[in-house]
């Protein structure tokens, strides 16, 4: 038996929880490879815990909000971090010493991967660190945090990324070899390959403006018009629910653009799999979980130009690719989609297959069994 310390930034209290999902699917890949494994996540306000075994959640004086989001500008920001840094750092610490764990992986460079680090100097606990978009992506351009994080790569036995472009952005960062590793969160419901679909374009994920919905309504707008039939609707809740509720109203749309905030999951996908196309209009991913659930579900993307959205939708053949934070090109592709449709030859099954969340469970149960065996045999020699 392993015993394995996951340490996350974020972690779903129940199955509709969107607090990276794909990660409770991990854990369950992981049990079958002898693998215990505890979790240690902030906590974050929810009326029901569905996971509750190995899972411990430390307090860090905010319930409402994740670390990523708080302002970088606000000193009470920076006191809330540091106090996150504090409880997180001496909760792994405790955890540790009760449990003597044989190894540790750290989602997220940061911070979950400081306290991975942190264990390492004073325990000498090895780490791995799976890098997941935000901690390459944009933590490494603020300077006090850009070295943290250099160390923290540095420093681990092996780093694992979500998307191969983050994956050359991880090594850049600390010049060392990133191996690929999928998160996908597992659909459980019917895919769609024979159902008629209706004329409704949906976009699901977090309401941010980082995220695109603005874009993606100004796109509908300029083609509304032109089709009077067709519906969009945006499933999920964020800080730009109330100002795209708002736009909406005042391009007197209603009646056709719906923001329906959180629904439960099956919901979702059945919302999705009634719908023509699912659209993700982010400005900056690496690979978002809606890619992965619309290629479960057998449906179509228009997608823009970030992350891995490009390799895998042209690999594949399931969507369109447009670019970034361009409205009018989100327009074009939505026009072109309604007029002609998607290629014959998707290939979702395949696309699935090289993103499914159990063969990257066994691609890392299958290193750590490997590595920990070699490292045995290399302390036991030390140690003669």
């Amino acid at each position: 038996m392993i015993k394995l310390l996951l340490i996350s930034n974020r972690y779903p209290a129940h199955a509709d929880d969107a607090a990276s999902p794909f990660v409770s699917d991990f854990v369950k890949g992981l049990n079958r490879h002898d693998i215990e494994t505890t979790v240690l996540t902030p906590y974050h306000f929810s009326e029901k815990y569905d996971n509750t075994e190995n899972i411990v959640r430390f307090k860090w004086g905010e319930e409402n909000q994740t670390i990523g989001s708080l302002s970088k500008y606000s000193p009470l920001s920076w006191l809330k971090i540091a106090n996150y840094l504090y409880r997180g750092n001496n909760t792994a610490q405790q955890l540790h010493q009760t449990n003597k764990f044989d190894f540790c992986l750290a989602l997220w460079a940061a911070p979950s991967g400081i306290f991975a680090r942190n264990l390492k100097k004073k325990y000498d606990l090895d780490y791995a660190v799976w890098c997941l978009g935000s901690d390459i992506h944009t933590y490494p351009k603020i300077p006090v945090i850009r070295g943290q994080i250099i160390s923290v790569l540095k420093q681990a036995e092996r780093i694992y990324s979500d998307g191969y472009e983050l994956g050359e952005r991880a090594s850049e960062l600390c010049g060392k070899e990133s191996f690929f590793l999928p998160s996908m969160r597992k659909v459980n419901y019917p895919p769609s390959k024979h159902e008629k679909r209706e004329k409704l374009i949906v976009c699901p994920g977090r309401v941010e403006e980082a995220k695109g919905v603005y874009d993606l309504l100004e796109a509908f707008k300029i083609v509304s018009s032109e089709f009077p039939e067709w519906q969009l609707y945006f499933i999920g809740d964020g800080s730009a629910r109330s100002e795209l509720e708002n736009r909406i109203e005042k391009y007197g749309l209603s009646n056709r653009v719906k923001s329906l905030g959180f629904v439960p999951r099956e919901n979702m996908y059945r919302a999705i799999v009634k719908s023509s196309a699912v659209v993700i209009p982010t400005h900056a991913d690496s690979l978002p979980l809606t890619f992965g659930e619309a290629m479960q579900l057998n449906h179509p993307v228009i997608a823009t130009d970030v992350g891995d959205l490009r390799y895998f939708i042209e690999k594949y053949q399931v969507g369109t690719v447009v670019p970034a934070q361009s409205p009018e090109k989100l327009a074009e592709a939505l026009r072109l989609f309604i007029t002609n449709g998607t290629p014959v030859k998707q290939r979702f099954d395949e696309c699935v297959n090289e993103l499914n969340i159990d063969r990257a469970a066994d691609s890392f149960a299958d290193w750590l069994i490997s590595y920990l065996s070699k490292d045995s045999v290399r302390r036991e020699s030390v140690a003669c």
